[in-house]
């Protein structure tokens, strides 16, 4: 196919400064701006909202239905393309089944006289052949021929039973592997997860691979702890803002309110005596004091 056929990617429109859309257009627009409209993908209706401002979208859009279109011409014209050949051959067959001397003889085959007469005397030598065998002969011939179509037959659904049954096998220890898996992290209190059940299932390889026989549940302390390590790494490369966002405010609350009882003494008198100076006024500003701790600080505190 030629580079003219290749179907490139959408190319991004430059949009003049004086027609850039906002930053924030979703805010910023009003709903006149906005259109809803109906969509029908895969069977399935669907709504979309478009921002009639925004040419970068739809210029995308635009060129990738050129392309599309192209894409459905290129493949309808090689359906065509095909249909005729299989008509040619077709119309072949039937031809040279009705009258095969005629398309021997046809002078669009480009058979020589040579090559001609090599076939008149074979297919003559083959007759011969033939009218010379007995009845028995032709009788244990055709026998044969039929006990072969049979083996031949007989094979190809052993063969087809030994898939199927194959298949069936693994897909029945795909799925007792995944229940296995699903019970592994239930009972070992891990997420309910992609990235949990992928860590299960690469050390279970790896321990078959090696020849080790473990059950799922004696990896699960394996797994806690890479689970632990990676998560440690990836908390030391977040910013602050970042770790908040993965960790719920309630959680950073939770573990905030349980450090500070695990510090509070049980009569009620706090440990740190700068805390209970009575000066006759707030040694701290009220802001101060209830400024809440970073949640870096807290998993590094937690972590030792």
């Amino acid at each position: 196919m030629s580079d003219e056929n290749v179907i490139s990617e959408p190319v991004e429109t430059e949009i003049p400064e004086s027609q850039e859309a906002p930053e924030s257009p979703a805010k910023e627009m009003s709903a006149e701006e906005w259109a809803e409209f109906d969509l029908k993908v895969n069977g399935k209706e669907i709504k979309e909202k478009i921002n009639l401002k925004d040419r970068e979208r739809i210029a995308k859009a635009l060129q990738f239905e050129k392309a599309a279109q192209q894409a459905f011409q290129e493949r309808a014209m090689t359906a065509k393309q095909l249909q005729e050949i299989q008509e040619d051959v077709q119309e072949f067959l039937e031809q040279f089944t009705s009258d095969p001397l005629s398309v021997i003889m046809s002078n669009e085959f480009n058979i020589s006289k040579e090559q001609k007469r090599a076939l008149a005397e074979a297919i003559l030598r083959q007759d011969l052949e033939e009218s010379q065998k007995t009845p028995e002969q032709l009788e244990y011939e055709e026998t044969k021929r039929k006990y072969e179509e049979l083996l031949a037959e007989k094979a190809a659904l052993e063969e087809a039973r030994r898939s199927e049954e194959q298949a069936f096998l693994e897909q029945q220890a795909a799925i007792e592997l995944e229940n296995e898996i699903a019970s592994a992290i239930e009972a070992g209190s891990l997420p309910k997860s992609k990235y949990m059940t992928k860590k299960l299932a690469d050390l279970a390889y790896i321990a078959y691979v090696n020849g080790v026989d473990l059950s799922m549940q004696d990896l699960i302390p394996f797994v806690k702890e890479q689970y632990k390590k990676d998560m440690a790494e990836m908390l030391q490369v977040l910013h602050d803002d970042e770790v908040e966002e993965l960790v719920s405010k309630e959680r950073i609350r939770n573990i905030r309110n349980k450090q500070i009882q695990s510090v509070k003494p049980k009569d009620g008198v706090p440990k740190n005596p700068l805390k209970t100076q009575d000066t006759g006024a707030s040694s701290k500003p009220k802001d101060e004091e209830n400024k809440k701790v970073r949640a870096k600080d807290f998993f590094n505190s937690l972590r030792g």
